[in-house]
């Protein structure tokens, strides 16, 4: 019983991240807007540090990595329950067959690949326009892992904040200035275990294997907590809409709302 409610759980999660994927490359809106900030911001980076010595980029490599991140992230997870709140599809999702914890996989697999997508980009520009950031070239597999394992932190508790906030149109704002303080534990510790990977610490196995553990704790925390999260967000939308419909029709009969 247990190994088919498994397997009817990554069944769902899957068919949830293809129609996720299978939107975003209809129109290309988050890759396209998270492509081109990254691209903006190396450009200014380069233009802001190309000409400090390697010395000076060392500890600045590590920020310029991890803000860009922050930044990427902040316009996914902003636009990750758009298409439900604009439609207000939100409760139709709710009342669907389907996990609550599927849709949270889906939500952060989405998320994850599009902050990949970026990182693909802005690792190979920093190794590309930094002296300090050669180290990227010289050690791929601890370079991808040190980026999937940071960003998958940050996806893990931003999108459980973007279920929380996905019952207002105008509580976007809201969430970027909430995102920044509960993804700074993550942000702080992936900074830290990239300059060990700068300087070649030995000991960065053991940095990585803790990142490992941390993002573990974040998606149990992530998965634990975003059903409550997510049914509680959703009334408030709905109560809103069936105002906004008692004032049309009100409105419509050519009367006023009493108050």
């Amino acid at each position: 019983m247990l190994h088919l409610a498994r397997v009817r759980l990554l069944r769902q999660s899957l068919l949830l991240l293809r129609s996720e994927l299978r939107q975003e490359l209809r129109d290309l809106e988050l890759v396209l807007t998270s492509t081109f900030f990254t691209l903006v911001v190396l450009g200014m980076f380069y233009l802001s540090f190309a000409a400090l010595e390697k010395k000076h980029t060392l500890p600045a490599v590590p920020g310029l990595l991890w803000l860009t991140v922050a930044f990427v992230g902040t316009i996914t997870l902003t636009r990750a329950f758009d298409r439900e709140r604009e439609a207000d599809t939100l409760r139709a999702l709710l009342a669907a067959p389907v996990e609550r914890l599927a849709i949270y996989v889906a939500k952060a697999g989405s998320t994850l690949l599009v902050l990949l997508v970026c990182c693909a980009l802005l690792v190979p520009g920093l190794a590309s326009m930094f002296p300090a950031g050669q180290v990227f070239w010289d050690m791929p597999l601890e370079t991808a892992a040190l980026v999937v394992l940071g960003c998958l932190g940050y996806v893990a508790i931003g999108t459980l904040f973007a279920a929380g906030l996905a019952g207002g149109g105008g509580k976007n704002m809201l969430l970027a200035v909430i995102l920044y303080p509960v993804t700074t534990p993550v942000l702080m510790f992936a900074l830290v275990t990239t300059r060990a990977l700068l300087d070649k610490n030995p000991n960065l196995p053991s940095y990585l294997g803790q990142m490992a553990a941390l993002d573990v704790i974040l998606l149990g925390v992530g998965a634990l907590l975003f059903e409550p999260v997510l049914v509680g967000a959703a009334p408030a939308r709905s109560a809103q809409a069936a105002r906004q419909h008692r004032r049309e029709a009100l409105r419509a009969a050519g009367r006023q709302e009493p108050r």
